[in-house]
């Protein structure tokens, strides 16, 4: 629309009242304006990242497997292991559950979920759309920057983050 500002490149709104009052500027649209951004999309990966690594760190310590000794690390997601289940509890507050390529970690009292890709073990870090949007559709911080956003919106968003560099890309 003429003589309107537009968020920047990678801001994403969040408030579907926008689409229902375009006709009004921008800025009017709507009263709590929140969007992401890179730098708070940085700092969830970061977090998403650590939290990966942590609890499969934990996860081989249960079963008495060190994930930085590659023979260990590859025989604790071995899915004929019969001393590791494919799924069970952690602990008392976080339940795993393999599943193709990744590990799945659900935190009963926040609710949040973590997925691992099971590669470059142990710094992990592979980033997927679609399990880094349950990441933050699960978080409290940022569940309400992500709630109109599609897992498909973070793609562009990702590849900004690695192109500068921000982010390292792991594959």
């Amino acid at each position: 629309m003429a003589g309107e500002q537009l968020p920047a490149r990678f801001s994403l709104p969040v408030d579907r009242k926008v689409l229902r009052n375009r006709h009004k500027p921008y800025a009017n649209r709507c009263s709590t304006f929140k969007k992401m951004t890179l730098e708070i999309l940085t700092k969830a990966i970061n977090e998403y990242r650590n939290e990966g690594i942590e609890l499969m760190e934990r996860l081989g310590n249960k079963f008495g497997y060190d994930i930085t000794i590659k023979e260990q690390y590859e025989e604790l997601i071995w899915k004929e292991n019969s001393k590791v289940p494919r799924k069970g509890k952690l602990s008392e507050r976080v339940n795993y559950a393999f599943h193709g390529g990744e590990c799945h970690f659900h935190k009963k009292k926040t609710q949040q979920n973590i997925d691992v890709i099971l590669t470059n073990p142990p710094k992990f870090g592979k980033i997927d759309a679609w399990f880094l949007k349950s990441f933050l559709d699960s978080t409290k911080e940022y569940s309400e920057l992500t709630k109109h956003i599609d897992y498909q919106e973070l793609k562009p968003m990702l590849n900004e983050l690695y192109k500068t560099g921000k982010v390292e890309e792991i594959k």
